[in-house]
């Protein structure tokens, strides 16, 4: 069917899976995780031997644990947008909300940014300016947006623009209101990226907006990445899911940063 790999796609969904369940949980024996999705436990152990050797799990007696996941990890986009989808759905409906008809704001790359674009046919007038190809095609139909994408290279197998052109566009713009996505948010060490290139764009975003907006679920925090592109007082807003510990919110709201949970 048009070449698309079904088999393919039905494993980056057991992944996703797996890792999700590790995430929360910490541990899991093959016996569950069969149960859990329903498939041989054959099965489990192949995806549990592909995990190891991408080295985010450590194999043990009759299941596996979570590795300490290397600062420079990131998922391949399309296992992104499997990830959360509810989570992200709903953050998007809040950032929507935030959007006044007549702004111009800025979208950072990202599957929950991208979702915002598909939630804005109801403003009018707006401007949006964006370095992710997807979100500027989710764009084009809008009956009134201006859409501007800031030109550069194209990163590979993400679909987004980089490099000295982005970089040079957001040095010379300001907008009502920048959305962020980020990889990792730590208390202590800030915000941050798992990858440098995308960082550098990421820390001129957050000059370039009367107001700074983070979206991101509970799982991007309490994580570390490679690359730090601000602190957590640098941003107004964070838009997460009902979900995220207390603990994390009263750290936020210390640093003097909004958090809306939805």
């Amino acid at each position: 069917m048009d070449g698309f790999d079904y088999t393919q796609e039905i494993i980056h969904g057991r992944l996703i899976a797996i890792m999700e369940y590790l995430k929360k949980y910490g541990r899991l024996t093959v016996l569950d995780m069969s149960e859990y999705l329903n498939v041989s436990q054959a099965t489990i152990r192949r995806d549990l031997k592909e995990l190891q050797k991408q080295g985010v799990i450590r194999r043990t007696h009759g299941g596996a644990v979570l590795n300490g996941i290397s600062t420079t990890f990131e998922y391949q986009y399309h296992d992104k947008v499997a990830m959360m989808m509810d989570e992200k759905e709903r953050i998007a409906i809040q950032a929507a909300l935030e959007i006044e008809d007549g702004d111009a704001v800025f979208l950072d790359s990202g599957t929950t940014t991208y979702q915002i674009a598909q939630h804005l046919q109801e403003r009018k007038n707006l401007t949006v300016i964006t370095y992710d190809m997807s979100i500027a095609i989710a764009l084009n139909n809008h009956p009134s947006a201006q859409v501007i994408v800031t030109g550069g290279a194209v990163r590979t197998n993400y679909n987004v623009l980089v490099g000295s052109i982005t970089e040079q566009f957001i040095r010379n713009m300001m907008v009502d209101k920048v959305f962020l996505s980020a990889d990792a948010v730590d208390r202590n060490f800030g915000i941050s990226n798992a990858n440098y290139i995308e960082s550098g764009v990421k820390s001129l975003l957050v000059k370039a907006g009367k107001k700074i907006i983070l979206v991101a679920d509970r799982t991007k925090f309490n994580k570390l990445a490679v690359s730090k592109f601000c602190d957590i007082k640098d941003i107004d807003l964070i838009i997460t899911d009902k979900d995220i510990s207390p603990d994390i919110v009263e750290v936020m709201m210390r640093n003097h940063v909004e958090v809306k949970r939805v």
